[in-house]
């Protein structure tokens, strides 16, 4: 529902690459090189935004950059978070066949004819409360998306 910005510190790691702390959050991730690092960052980020909007906790507001100060040997990089398309990203993960409906802009009953399924099938898929195999999952999928 909205968008973060937060500074992160990014710390050469003495096995290599580099460990990722947030001044303003708890919690702490790594990467393997800095692009890595980075998109570990943005991960984190979005998911420590995302669970707090789902909590319905408030997020901290971010330190300035001017007050803060870089690691020795490291840097001090904005990490952005967009939990809308984190939120996309974890529907899509989670029940890709109710992503693709919506994506498609096709109700539930509209699915059910495209597929040829009972409507009470293609409802239950939708909740999540069942779901086909991931390769019938597939086979739904690119039938929505070839019909739309």
């Amino acid at each position: 529902m909205a968008k973060y910005v937060f500074p992160a510190f990014f710390t050469p790691a003495e096995e290599g690459g580099y460990e990722v702390t947030f001044p303003d959050l708890e919690g702490a991730t790594q990467g393997d090189n800095i692009s890595d690092a980075i998109e570990m960052a943005a991960d984190f980020l979005g998911l420590t935004t995302w669970s707090a909007e789902q909590d319905g906790r408030n997020m901290p507001t971010p330190t300035p950059l001017d007050q803060l100060k870089a690691p020795a040997g490291g840097f001090v990089n904005l990490i952005a978070a967009d939990t809308d398309a984190y939120r996309a990203v974890i529907e899509r993960e989670n029940n890709p066949i109710k992503y693709a409906r919506q994506k498609a802009g096709l109700n539930i009953k509209k699915l059910a004819d495209l597929l040829g399924a009972p409507y009470r099938t293609v409802q239950e898929w939708n909740a999540g409360r069942r779901m086909p195999p991931e390769w019938v999952q597939r086979l739904i999928i690119e039938k929505i998306e070839a019909n739309t």
